[in-house]
């Protein structure tokens, strides 16, 4: 089973992001991604062992750019980190159908948490 890893800024919360990842997969079971054209070209390729993304928002551009690409995404489970509680922002999000939500400003764990609850159900 891998991981992608979709977030547009390094440092940060984005870097955070991929250190708690580190700590519970292999990293030969993750790919990190920091553009959405090279995310998009990813998905294009339909890998078998492809099941969960993790999308970090960081902007509400970077929503918009996710969003584009939605059609793509449509069988693979998916975490999504928002960068507002904005209600426009979380509907646009909610039209991904991600299994859990989270923002950017939540706690550390809750990625963490998510990432192992889709896990079980895989």
């Amino acid at each position: 089973m891998r991981l992608l890893l979709y977030t547009p800024v390094s440092g940060g919360f984005g870097e955070q992001l991929q250190k708690e990842i580190g700590e519970l997969i292999p990293i030969n079971d993750v790919e990190v991604y920091r553009s959405i054209e090279n995310l998009s070209q990813r998905l294009r390729q339909r890998a078998h062992d492809l099941s969960i993304a993790l999308l970090h928002a960081a902007r509400k551009q970077d929503l918009t750019d996710i969003l584009s690409i939605r059609d793509l995404l449509r069988d693979v489970r998916i975490i999504l980190v928002l960068p507002d509680r904005d209600e426009s922002t979380i509907a646009k999000g909610h039209t991904l159908r991600p299994r859990f939500l989270s923002y950017t400003d939540s706690k550390k764990m809750s990625c963490k948490l998510h990432y192992k609850r889709i896990k079980k159900l895989i």
